[in-house]
């Protein structure tokens, strides 16, 4: 599933491209993909004719202004593709699901295997009406991430995103000794911590020299300081290398390109691998129905 550095990756392309286009027309072939909305052409009459104001980020979520204040709102899910295509004439992939064309005749596709993801229009509050906010995006002392969820009701529930929110470790160790969860539990719990998925858990916690069943409320200050710190280490590096693209391929990046972090991962699909730093084989266990990839020696 992409993960915040893919989703990142893809909304840098889309910034750099897309920004003062115009939508001439949107194609749906299957109305799995804009479910929310109560048919196709609902979901066309949003976008047909509004021009692209600008293209944020909140979690895993990418989030398109437009200049009728509304704003799409892009979910890859777990194999969600965006790509770009200069014109129609350019070979459409199997399982694209809309298309978006722009008067300048380009396109965007969204692709999706299995159809999990998902795209909409999000109606933003009535004035004066208030949105109620996540209780951990409320610690946050600056960023864009609080106004993001005001304007965007359906994503006003998730957790702390690592970049668009500003939370200092003292606040963050807060969250994390008012709960009873093991580590990677937490970092995955959208609703607590926006963005990281399975892979980056992995790759944070070896960082971070923590163990995955480690409980949060048993982390020293030291323990917390350094997790915290990891976090957008970790993620920064990954957007740094494109995301990360594993074995089946599933994540490009609007061009068609793969991300490279693949390469760089020190524990995630390394089963039985010697671990880079002692040596030691990268051990794999399915946690709460994950696969989950740690070095017993490093993170003991």
């Amino acid at each position: 599933m992409p993960e915040l550095p893919e989703v990142e990756t893809v909304r840098s392309v889309l910034a750099r491209e897309v920004i003062t286009k115009k939508i001439k027309l949107v194609h749906v072939t299957d109305g799995r993909a804009v479910r929310r909305h109560k048919n196709a052409k609902d979901f066309r009459d949003e976008l047909e004719g509004r021009t692209i104001k600008s293209v944020e980020r909140l979690g895993k979520n990418i989030v398109v202004g437009l200049d009728s204040g509304r704003h799409l709102v892009i979910h890859l899910g777990m194999t969600g593709q965006v790509l770009r295509a200069k014109n129609a004439k350019e070979p459409k992939p199997k399982h694209t699901h809309v298309v978006i064309t722009f008067t300048s005749g380009e396109e965007l596709r969204y692709v999706d295997q299995r159809t999990f993801g998902e795209l909409y229009v999000s109606t933003p509050p009535a004035e004066g009406e208030e949105v109620e906010v996540s209780k951990f995006a409320r610690l946050s002392i600056g960023g864009d991430g609080l106004e993001l969820r005001r304007q965007v009701p359906e994503l006003a529930h998730l957790g702390i995103d690592p970049f668009e929110d500003q939370v200092g470790w003292d606040r963050f160790a807060a969250v994390l000794r008012s709960r009873t969860l093991a580590l990677k539990t937490l970092l995955t719990d959208q609703d607590i911590v926006s963005g990281i998925g399975n892979i980056y858990a992995d790759e944070i916690l070896f960082s971070a020299g923590l163990m995955y069943d480690r409980v949060s409320e048993s982390l020293s200050t030291i323990e917390i300081r350094r997790l915290h710190r990891t976090i957008p280490e970790v993620l920064t590096e990954a957007i740094k290398h494109g995301g990360t693209t594993l074995s089946d391929e599933m994540f490009v990046n609007p061009d068609g390109e793969m991300g490279t972090y693949q390469e760089l991962l020190q524990v995630h699909t390394r089963e039985g691998l010697p671990c880079y730093q002692c040596r030691s084989p990268v051990a794999k266990v399915v946690f709460h129905q994950r696969a989950t990839y740690f070095c017993a020696k490093c993170q003991g």
